[in-house]
């Protein structure tokens, strides 16, 4: 039996919508060993820009549950949830969690953004597990923060059950229907679509670099909490920046 992260140097809160499954279990199979994950959930029932509005009022109370175990930073894990106002919805989203913490807060909206300009990508293919909604709001948040998207495809979901359904083959053929020459890297979105597993085959297959939100929320999250140290095996972003 694997012991349990119990004396732990680093902790990190991250807000999960309730019907994500997907994030936890893969945070917790590539973290660090140094770090434990801490999570606190707002509902939502389907992925729709209504249910993503209201699942961010309580946004606050679940800062403070967070801060109150003393974690060294907190996430809000949804993709959608903070960008589905634009560029200045996802800027008062993260001014709100720092009013309501003591700690570093990151957004997974801003995370890909930062991971996108890390690795130098303007023109990315785009996947998602959303319906045209969603996909629409993304686009428009892409575009409006300088990025080209060459092309968006989603698999049509607004419910949890059929999107837990899919394997991680599901991401691959993904990343490859949205892929194209034109595209520097592919960025495959939502923090409830398994990706961890398939990041480097994705990225060895098509030749060119791939963020993932669950990546990109990791990876923002160690640097907040100034936890150096790179993890392997899960794509470029990760193993070298």
């Amino acid at each position: 039996m694997e012991s349990p992260r119990y004396n732990t140097k680093y902790r990190l809160g991250i807000i999960v919508p309730s019907l994500n499954v997907t994030i936890e279990p893969e945070f917790n199979a590539v973290a660090p060993e140094d770090l434990s994950i801490h999570a606190t959930r707002l509902l939502l029932r389907r992925g729709s820009g209504k249910d993503l509005v209201n699942m961010a009022k309580d946004t606050e109370n679940a800062c403070k549950m967070l801060d109150s175990a003393e974690v060294d930073a907190i996430l809000y894990a949804c993709t959608t949830g903070s960008l589905i106002g634009g560029k200045i919805w996802e800027k008062q989203l993260e001014q709100r969690m720092k009013e309501s913490s003591s700690v570093p807060v990151i957004t997974t909206a801003a995370a890909v953004l930062d991971a996108l300009t890390t690795l130098k990508l303007r023109k990315v293919a785009v996947g998602t597990p959303y319906a045209k909604e969603l996909n629409d709001a993304e686009l428009r948040f892409l575009e409006e923060n300088g990025f080209e998207v060459t092309k968006i495809e989603g698999l049509g979901y607004t419910k949890g059950a059929p999107l837990h359904a899919e394997l991680p083959e599901t991401t691959v053929k993904l990343a490859r229907a949205v892929d194209s020459p034109d595209a520097e890297g592919i960025f495959l979105s939502c923090t409830d679509l398994k990706t961890m597993t398939v990041i480097q085959r994705i990225e060895k297959e098509l030749g060119k670099p791939v963020v993932t939100s669950n990546a990109a929320s990791l990876w923002l999250s160690l640097k907040a909490m100034k936890r150096n140290g790179r993890l392997n095996g899960y794509g470029t972003l990760l193993a070298k920046h």
